[in-house]
C-alpha cells in the first residue's frame, strides 16, 4: 500500500482555507442597524454578595472594518478589523476626571487583540489586563489591587451556539484566557497570589455577547470575585 505523503499538507490547506472562509462570511464587529447596544451585568462580591446593574453602548460609527463604540460612563472604545484577527484600537475616555481609577490606568486596553481566527494547538496571544480584587483590613484599611496583568488567550472554538434567553445564535466564536500574579500587601500579610480566568462569546455583526470574568485569590481576607456581562435584546 502506497502512503499517501501529501495528505497532511493538503488537510492543513484546507482547513486555513475554512478558517479565512469564516472570516470573509462573519463579521464579529458590533454593526448593522442596531445603534443601541444593552448588557445586563452580575458582579459577585468577596462577601458573596450578588450585585446587578446595566450597562449600555451608543455604536457611533460602523463601518467595514471599524466600530467606534460609546459606553454609558463616557468610554470610548474603537475597534479595528484586520485579516485574521480584530484589534481593540484605541480607549479613551470623554470625562475621565469622574472615573475612579487612576490616569495611567484607564488605557490599559489600547492595541489589545480581541481575537486571532487560529485553531492551531500553539496559538494564543496576549492581553493587557488589570485585576479588580479589593482586600480590606479593619473599617479603614483598603487596598484596591489594579495590578497589570497578562491574560494568556486562545481561541477554542468557531461555531459556537449561544442561547440567552429566547434567543439562538448561532456561529459564535468562543475565547478562553488565563493569567497569574501577585500581590504583596506588607507585614503583616504575605504574599497574595492572584489567578484570572475568562471567558467570551463574540456573535456575527454583534460583537461580545457574553463574558464570565473570575478572580481568584489564595487569600481569605482578599477572597474571590465573579463578573458575568451578557447582552440584552430588549
Amino acid at each position: 500500500m502506497i502512503k499517501n505523503v501529501y495528505t497532511p499538507k493538503v488537510f492543513v490547506v484546507v482547513f486555513l482555507l475554512c478558517l479565512s472562509s469564516c472570516e470573509r462570511q462573519f463579521s464579529y464587529l458590533p454593526g448593522g442597524k442596531n445603534k443601541h447596544i444593552h448588557y445586563e451585568i452580575t458582579f459577585i462580591d468577596k462577601e458573596k454578595k450578588v450585585n446587578n446593574y446595566k450597562q449600555s453602548y451608543f455604536l457611533k460609527e460602523s463601518k467595514k472594518n471599524k466600530s467606534i463604540l460609546v459606553r454609558s460612563d463616557g468610554k470610548v472604545i474603537e475597534y479595528q478589523k484586520e485579516p485574521g484577527r480584530l484589534i481593540l484600537k484605541d480607549v479613551q475616555y470623554l470625562f475621565p476626571g469622574l472615573v475612579d481609577r487612576p490616569k495611567e490606568k484607564l488605557e490599559f486596553e489600547r492595541e489589545n487583540i480581541v481575537y486571532e481566527m487560529s485553531l492551531e494547538k500553539n496559538n494564543s496571544w496576549i492581553t493587557n489586563d488589570l485585576t479588580t480584587l479589593i482586600m480590606k483590613l479593619g473599617y479603614d484599611r483598603i487596598y484596591r489591587t489594579l495590578l497589570p496583568i497578562d491574560i494568556e488567550n486562545k481561541l477554542v472554538s468557531m461555531n459556537e451556539t449561544v442561547k440567552i434567553k429566547d434567543k439562538i445564535l448561532k456561529n459564535c466564536i468562543k475565547i478562553q484566557g488565563f493569567g497569574e500574579t501577585s500581590y504583596n500587601p506588607g507585614p503583616p500579610m504575605d504574599n497574595i497570589n492572584i489567578t484570572v480566568k475568562k471567558t467570551e462569546w463574540y456573535a456575527p455583526d454583534l460583537g461580545l455577547v457574553k463574558l464570565v470574568r473570575e478572580e481568584i485569590s489564595d487569600s481569605e481576607t482578599m477572597g474571590n470575585v465573579y463578573y458575568e456581562k451578557v447582552i440584552n435584546f430588549n
